[in-house]
């Protein structure tokens, strides 16, 4: 389903999220991965059908917020959640972070909110994951807010902090009002491009999904047109560091919490080294 042409057989499909620390802003985390309450929210019917279609491993300590801890960031200390889009395994956490703001796009809420369960389930969505008061906390970016300049053949985006180290880049297609996030980190860029590609070889390669798979897409045309441009940016810029929210390799080889320092499996995040001198 993730790759056309792919072998049937089961492969590990994390769902990462990022840390980012900015010396005047604090640390913004984008998405939020799974947490427990996945299970819960998935227990009655027929949101119990998003548990079968995709089964999900967590282990004690995998949450987003465990894995803050582990890090010495308490979960109360984080300022604000970029959320790329409202599918459950990007929104599990939300409710862990109790001040948190969170940023998404208009598109993206308006698509989902106020749907009934049947609906909100094929969606992808499960409303029980996020906050009780989320729209108070929300700031839902509408399209005239994106008028930056973005990268490659994406041609506008949002400056989060107005000082050019934190651009929120449509990617539509996958979900309505799909969001990236490309960051200036410490001697290199970063862009984060949650579900626009669930695997590196997805725009290196131009391999999209099994057709089976863009049932669920929002836009399954556009979503090739975006992984087209994906692979178009990989080219032009080779230097740019370009992170599917799904990617295996992305995960071992970019994630580094503290538990893969001692040996143990990176899991559902995704660090992004640095220092002050940028976003982290």
């Amino acid at each position: 389903m993730v790759l056309k042409g792919a072998s049937w057989r089961p492969a590990l499909f994390p769902a990462l999220f990022g840390i980012l620390r900015h010396p005047r802003h604090g640390v913004t985390l984008f998405d939020t991965g799974y947490s427990a309450r996945f299970q819960r929210a998935t227990e009655p019917f027929p949101q119990r059908l998003y548990r079968w279609l995709t089964p999900v491993r967590l282990a004690p300590g995998d949450s987003a917020a465990e894995q803050l801890l582990r890090a010495g960031i308490a979960p109360e200390s984080v300022a604000r959640i970029v959320l790329s889009h409202f599918h459950a395994d990007h929104i599990a956490g939300a409710r862990d972070f109790p001040n948190a703001r969170f940023v998404a796009s208009r598109a993206a809420w308006d698509a989902v909110r106020g749907r009934g369960t049947i609906r909100s389930t094929a969606l992808g969505f499960l409303p029980r994951l996020l906050p009780d008061d989320f729209e108070a906390r929300a700031t839902l970016l509408e399209a005239y807010e994106f008028r930056t300049p973005g990268i490659g053949q994406f041609e506008t985006s949002h400056d989060l902090f107005g000082d050019g180290s934190v651009r929120l880049i449509p990617l539509p297609g996958h979900a309505r009002g799909q969001l990236g996030l490309l960051a200036q980190t410490a001697g290199r860029r970063r862009f984060l491009v949650a579900d626009a590609a669930w695997t590196t070889s997805s725009f290196r390669d131009c391999r999209p999904p099994h057709r089976l798979a863009g049932l669920i897409f929002d836009d399954a045309a556009e979503t090739r047109r975006t992984l087209h441009r994906l692979r178009a940016l990989s080219i032009s810029e080779p230097e740019l560091d370009i992170i599917p929210s799904h990617c295996a390799h992305k995960m071992i080889v970019e994630a580094v919490p503290p538990s893969a320092r001692h040996g143990e499996p990176a899991r559902n995040a995704d660090h992004l080294p640095g220092d002050e001198r940028g976003v982290v």
